[in-house]
């Protein structure tokens, strides 16, 4: 199957699928790269293409593919804000800054523990029971302050 093609089935906004691994039987890592040459300065809203470097490889926890845990493996950016003169690392829209998982996870995870325990999700996701606790919580407290009592993507 071409990039192309898997960055479409991905379904993440502005990313390249730049390799894979097949770590076992149950988990993939997908390695990603953004495709805008520029990042929004999140202290004064400005964009930069001034590239400072790049953060050590990390891990993001994303929806199964194909029956396999599925992991992002990414090298965050650092731009120089050339308005306001501070380093800042590239925010992205799909994770929440310094999350371990998409946010379409987080939303998933949040929707199993609606309808089962936190210990029942967190053996069916292999995920630990503190990070299961951790999104189910903060994800309700988000919908209970929107007021909204449905699923929150």
């Amino acid at each position: 199957m071409s990039a192309p093609v898997l960055e479409q089935l991905l379904g993440l906004p502005h990313l390249t699928i730049t390799g894979h691994e097949l770590i076992n039987a149950t988990t993939v890592i997908l390695d990603i790269a953004p495709t805008l040459k520029v990042a929004l300065c999140p202290d004064c809203g400005h964009l930069s293409a001034d590239l400072h470097d790049y953060d050590a490889p990390r891990l993001i926890r994303d929806l199964s593919l194909w029956g396999r845990h599925c992991f992002l493996r990414l090298c965050g950016r650092r731009f120089e804000c050339e308005h306001c003169d501070h380093p800042f690392t590239e925010r992205l829209e799909w994770v929440d800054f310094g999350s371990s998982q998409t946010r379409r996870y987080e939303s998933y995870v949040f929707e199993l523990c609606r309808k089962n325990t936190p210990q029942y999700v967190s053996q069916l996701e292999d995920l630990g029971y503190d990070a299961v606790e951790g999104i189910f919580l903060r994800l309700g407290k988000k919908q209970s302050i929107s007021g909204n009592s449905g699923a929150s993507a």
